[in-house]
């Protein structure tokens, strides 16, 4: 998203390679910004859980498994401008679901 001009960042940028998701978390809230992942056991494990709510982090959780690097892009590029408005005007912490198609995002629940 960076090359098509967008305000964003990859976390490696700041952070070491392999930090616990806790501290990830509480770094992505205290930065105000939101997390992209395709990893969605993060909203299931108690930890990790907690430092989304604590941190207030906006999360959008990217659907699909096993989708090649083309497919995550277009995914990606397809509901950029959906994500950018929910992000501005959703209250923090909040969970969405991006689909691998369409562009229907839906809220979902953070594990306990």
């Amino acid at each position: 998203m960076k090359g098509f001009g967008e305000d964003v960042v990859h976390l490696t940028e700041f952070l070491e390679p392999n930090v616990p998701d806790p501290e990830m978390l509480a770094r992505v809230g205290s930065e105000g910004w939101c997390l992209v992942t395709r990893d969605d056991r993060i909203r299931y494990r108690p930890a990790e859980s907690a430092a989304i709510r604590e941190h207030q982090v906006g999360a959008f959780f990217m659907g699909g498994k096993n989708l090649r690097r083309c497919q995550l892009i277009q995914q990606l590029v397809r509901n950029w401008p959906r994500m950018k408005e929910l992000a501005a005007k959703t209250r923090r912490p909040f969970a969405f679901r991006v689909p691998p198609t369409g562009t229907t995002i839906k809220s979902i629940p953070l594990g306990d």
